[in-house]
């Protein structure tokens, strides 16, 4: 197989960029996949409580709805996790932490991308006013665990990186121990 090296930039964007990747196959064929380059992002799971959570609505023109989410973001090239953890929470619920916990990494999608995503716990909230940037139409979404878990159940949350992150909060030890 050959390296990622073996790239060609098809797109440079504002938050990642399209590579096409030549891919050796078992066949002795070469092949070529598109493939996207990205920063790397944060998803927050910020706890009022052990047992109520800050949610977004969020309205995602790419899909054409308003999704139910954990607040997330893209870092900055060079910004460490934690930074961009602090600075969207802020950006996009309003409220700060007193702590920040990494619990989990993992990447988005990685058939199609190298987004590395990392899910951390806030607690120790304060409420403040949001940041939002101006294409952003979020409204804050206060939930309680017995509302997720039927959520969940019930298909209505049906981004992936909020199922992570929501996973992890309704069984994980590293999360509620």
């Amino acid at each position: 197989m050959k390296t990622p090296g073996d790239e060609r930039i098809l797109l440079r964007g504002n938050r990642f960029d399209v590579h096409q990747m030549e891919l050796l196959g078992s066949d002795g064929k070469t092949y070529r996949r598109e493939v996207i380059r990205h920063p790397g992002a944060v998803v927050l799971l910020p706890l009022i409580d052990q047992d109520t959570v800050v949610l977004i609505e969020n309205q995602r023109p790419t899909v054409g709805e308003t999704l139910l989410e954990l607040p997330a973001g893209t870092r900055e090239v060079g910004e460490a996790p934690a930074a961009t953890a602090s600075r969207e929470l802020v950006e996009e619920t309003g409220y700060q932490a007193g702590q920040l916990t990494l619990v989990h990494e993992f990447y988005s999608a990685p058939g199609i991308s190298d987004e590395l995503m990392y899910l951390y716990v806030a607690r120790e909230l304060t409420e403040g006013p949001h940041n939002r940037e101006a294409t952003e139409e979020i409204e804050n979404r206060i939930a309680t665990r017995a509302e997720i878990e039927t959520w969940i159940a019930a298909g209505r949350i049906r981004d992936a990186k909020t199922l992570v992150g929501l996973y992890a909060f309704l069984h994980s030890p590293a999360v509620n121990g």
